[in-house]
């Protein structure tokens, strides 16, 4: 959108020249006004949704760490857990081990004690019981006899416990062997079941925490962009302030010029009456030499004077040169207005600008002369200058960006070639440069107005 913002006061300011002040001024810079408002409240509601946005972004945030907390403290407890579950294991391992243990000594000592048995033991399991009857019938008498078969009795019965018990040995071992294989399984069955549970703990622990760094991503954007349409409304802000001293000093302009038309109308009114006056004295002067020439008839003739013309023709204006602004520093362009990848990001985008590559620490100079209309920090910008331009009835905004210092102040009047700060790599950059901005009209938001600066600097 073409800016046309001008007033006698801003003209005189920033061009030097005297201009008068006219209706057309006046509503040019009320018409502004009202677009500077409108912008302004604009940018004061996009950051109101934004503090909402960011409200709530940040209770949402509250509470994707609340319920990260809460899995996180379900994954502790299952570890304790998990930790007693495998000491358990390892104990009904050892137990088992030790049953193992118990049961090979035992196979052991049967072993031993069915060495002891003999031949005679074997005998008895494969053949019955010959070889005691045979005992029996070696007696000598009826009281050898008797001896004999009680001893033979004794001896049946003693093979018979021996036999029972290891048995009965053999299969407690075995049973409990087989009850602590079984514990043993159940519990690693329960650890599985355990490990499997934590690995869907992880996973959901996982999700909160990649919601909870998407949050403060957002959160991080959200503040960014809020600060950001802060330093928007701020330099609208100074732009609508600008306007509104202008406006008072055209007031204050038509004030006096409305009270000079006023003095030269009287003086004019003062002058007509003069010359009213002196002319009726002059014709009654006329009259009376004529009434005397006509009574003395030799009386020579008056030829009467004609005043001669002195105004002179209005000069022409001045024509204002196409190229109307000065290099603000020496070097070589390393990104020229148009597209581009962004260097940071990598994206494409579209450079509003030009990039002059110089020293850190060489003087900015202002591009032609203005009112600063912001000299400060600024997002992306880092330590900006903006400066206010009118020349031949249009409005130019230069920016001078990335700044290492800052020379002058907003609302201060410079003249062209006025140093504004030096060189520099403050905000986002990639090394020392000028970023130079050039906006046909008032700086806004997106930048709608930049144009590239190389056509108008000579």
């Amino acid at each position: 959108m073409k800016v046309r913002f001008y007033s006698a006061v801003l003209s005189l300011a920033l061009i030097g020249t005297s201009v008068s002040v006219d209706a057309t001024s006046k509503e040019d810079l009320l018409k502004e006004q009202q677009e500077v408002e409108s912008r302004l409240k604009e940018t004061e509601r996009l950051q109101n949704q934004t503090s909402e946005k960011l409200i709530l972004t940040k209770q949402e945030r509250k509470e994707a760490r609340a319920q990260l907390n809460e899995v996180n403290s379900r994954l502790d407890d299952l570890a304790l857990k998990i930790a007693d579950q495998q000491a358990a294991v390892a104990v009904s391992k050892e137990q088992l081990r030790l049953t193992e243990a118990a049961i090979s000594e035992t196979l052991k000592e049967l072993h031993q004690q069915e060495e002891l048995l003999g031949s005679r033991l074997r005998a008895v399991q494969q053949k019955g019981d010959v070889k005691y009857i045979e005992v029996l019938l070696d007696a000598k008498d009826f009281g050898d006899l008797i001896s004999r078969f009680s001893t033979v009795s004794e001896i049946i019965k003693q093979d018979d416990h021996v036999l029972q018990a290891y048995k009965g040995n053999v299969k407690q071992l075995s049973e409990q062997r087989s009850e602590q294989a079984l514990l043993l399984e159940s519990m690693k069955r329960e650890q599985r079941k355990l490990l499997v549970l934590q690995t869907r703990i992880i996973a959901e622990s996982e999700l909160k925490r990649k919601l909870v760094v998407q949050l403060n991503t957002k959160v991080k954007e959200l503040q960014q962009e809020q600060f950001s349409k802060a330093e928007e409304a701020e330099i609208l802000a100074d732009q609508r302030r600008l306007i509104q001293n202008e406006l008072i000093a055209l007031q204050e302009a038509e004030r006096k010029a409305k009270e000079e038309a006023k003095r030269k109308a009287a003086e004019a009114a003062r002058a007509a009456e003069a010359k009213r006056q002196a002319e009726a004295a002059e014709a009654a002067r006329a009259a009376e030499a004529k009434k005397k020439k006509s009574d003395a008839p030799s009386a020579e003739p008056t030829i009467p004077e004609v005043e001669s013309p002195t105004a002179t023709p209005e000069q022409p204006a001045d024509a204002v040169t196409s190229r109307p602004f000065h290099l603000p520093v020496q070097g070589y362009v390393s990104s020229p207005f148009g597209p581009r990848n962004n260097p940071l990001t990598g994206k494409p985008e579209i450079h509003k600008g030009i990039d002059l590559v110089n020293a850190k620490g060489t003087p900015i100079h202002a591009a032609a002369g203005g009112i600063v209309l912001r000299a400060g920090s600024a997002t992306g910008y880092g330590n900006v200058v903006m400066v206010t331009h009118l020349i031949d009835g249009q409005v130019y905004t230069t920016v001078y960006a990335h700044l290492d210092s800052i020379s002058v102040s907003a609302g201060q009047t410079v003249m062209p070639g006025k140093t504004v700060g030096t060189l520099g790599t403050t905000g986002w950059s990639t090394g020392p440069h000028l970023h130079f901005e050039l906006h046909k009209g008032e700086w806004a938001v997106g930048q709608p107005n930049a144009v590239d600066p190389a056509p108008y600097i000579f």
